[in-house]
């Protein structure tokens, strides 16, 4: 469709006014809504970067699921509403609220720096809009001040184009049709390494949000901040020199832009909690010094009353101790507990052993596996990878971790060696989870050779222990990858061998 739109109608409904914004992803654009009485909206068009069949298939899927995503999103007052989605000539488009006021980029502004309180105010807005964000599963992924309004009404702040939509429009298909890979979606300067290379989590909006805070505080914008060898931002040096800042504040500003984001804050929930610890640990403070500056007044002490309780405690004898019974019986006590564990633990590794297996078979993909009955399935289908996740049921109702075992398979842009593809991995897994990766062993996988390594990460803000296991197969490899609580890893590790044993690659459909 032309991006010409000004003046026309889309869908002989919303009538372009004028141009909001462009960027890599597409064109937003003011408008009015002919069928609800000329009221103003926003319309975003979303261009793929081909008009390729595979593209535009891929582009379809991803809009409507993430059109669903800001339709719930929107029942939050902090979030434009969606007020429709639809497909026109091979573009996409959504219809939002509009919201009234200014971006955070007319009040943030260079060599402008903002004292304290104001970026902490600032900050807790922020987080207070994330926090709804990430309630619903979601990663914004290109939070920046443009990307958040104030609102004219309340002053209250609102977060606009979610980096999610832009999917869309950042695939590439090469030649022969296969996706090659999605270009990161956000802004550079708000990035961190992970969401760079394509990994982006809750801890990634944490990062982005910091880098706002600490462009606030000093009023240096983030591309001019160095950075040391160590990937870290060298901040501090930029506040002012006569301006006094409290450090458990700079401290928490340091772990939101973590390089690492295993060491950064998950939760933007977390982060208001620690800003309302120091915002409490202030007012006591001011509290005691106003006590301790206070005119004392002389307190008449009653000794009669306390003199009595005094000498009872003196004239009270010792009670003499048995050592060795209360030895005894802590001895027999933990033993009790120890055999506990044991015969427990032996019942629990033997039930893992004996849960129910059952066949799941995805032709067009090109593999079968068998799972626990009791577990659940949840397909997978996005530019990274397609596949098939099984989840373990919960335990307890207080169970909030669940363990997973996912067979995924990765499109490669060329031909791969499976060394090749390891080296790829391993490189991967260091940066991103965890430097102690064990060396990868030899293992075989669907009468394929394969590489399986162990190592550390993080889920959610839970702290995991994974196995993954991988394979190739001409231009495709296939991971299967083991999730789990590090205290419940060898609980459900037995029927995790038996799904791995039972993998077998199948011949696919082929397409005529």
């Amino acid at each position: 469709m032309d991006t010409n739109l000004i003046g026309r109608s889309i869908q002989g409904r919303y009538r372009i006014t004028r141009q909001l914004g462009r960027g890599g992803a597409g064109i937003t654009f003011l408008a009015e809504d002919l069928q609800c009485f000329s009221m103003p909206c926003v319309v975003k068009q979303l261009k793929p970067r081909s008009n390729h069949p595979k593209t535009l298939s891929v582009a379809r899927r991803l809009f409507a699921r993430e059109a669903e995503i800001l339709n719930t999103l929107g029942h939050c007052d902090r979030i434009p509403r969606l007020l429709a989605y639809f497909e026109s000539e091979g573009d996409f488009f959504l219809v939002q609220e509009l919201i009234e006021g200014e971006d955070l980029s007319r009040e943030i502004i260079a060599d402008c720096p903002w004292s304290e309180v104001q970026t902490i105010a600032l900050l807790t807005d922020i987080l207070e809009v994330l926090s709804v964000i990430q309630q619903h599963g979601v990663i914004h992924r290109d939070l920046k001040p443009s990307n958040l309004m104030r609102r004219t009404r309340d002053g209250k702040i609102v977060a606009i184009d979610f980096g999610s939509v832009k999917q869309v429009s950042s695939q590439i298909i090469d030649s022969s049709g296969q996706i090659k890979h999605t270009i990161a979606v956000g802004t550079r300067s708000y990035m961190p390494t992970e969401q760079l290379m394509g990994h982006p989590g809750f801890y990634s909006d944490i990062y982005a949000v910091g880098v706002i805070a600490i462009q606030a505080l000093t009023g240096v914008p983030p591309r001019q901040l160095p950075v040391d060898n160590d990937g870290e931002l060298i901040w501090r040096d930029c506040l002012r020199n006569n301006d006094r800042y409290n450090p458990l504040f700079l401290k928490l500003l340091d772990k939101m832009v973590c390089h690492q984001f295993q060491e950064r804050y998950t939760w933007a929930e977390n982060v208001l909690l620690e800003l309302e610890k120091l915002s409490n640990k202030k007012n006591s403070e001011r509290t005691t010094l106003a006590i301790n500056t206070a005119k004392q007044q002389p307190q008449l002490i009653d000794r009669t009353k306390i003199i009595p309780a005094v000498a009872g405690k003196i004239s009270k004898p010792p009670q003499k101790t048995k050592p060795k019974s209360k030895l005894t019986l802590i001895f027999s006590f933990f033993a009790a507990i120890a055999a506990a564990l044991i015969i427990w633990g032996f019942w629990r590794y033997q039930d893992s052993r004996t849960i129910p297996l059952i066949p799941y078979s995805d032709r067009e993909q090109g593999f079968a596996i068998v799972y626990p009955q009791t577990w659940t399935q949840q397909n997978r289908d996005d530019f990274v990878a397609v596949g098939v996740i099984f989840v373990s049921t919960p335990e307890t109702e207080t169970d909030n971790f669940q363990e997973t075992v996912s067979v995924l398979i990765e499109n490669l842009s060329t031909d791969m060696s499976l060394d090749e593809y390891t080296d790829k991995s391993i490189l991967e897994i260091q940066t991103l989870s965890d430097p102690a990766v064990t060396f990868p062993k030899p293992v075989t996988l669907g009468q394929n050779e394969a590489k399986t390594v162990i190592y550390q990460g993080e889920e959610n803000g839970v702290r995991v222990k994974r196995m993954q296991t991988w394979t190739v197969e001409q231009d495709r490899a296939y991971i299967v990858t083991y999730t789990a609580a590090p205290e419940k890893y060898n609980f459900y590790l037995p029927v995790v061998n038996k799904m791995l044993d039972s993998f077998k690659l199948v011949n696919r459909p082929t397409n005529k």
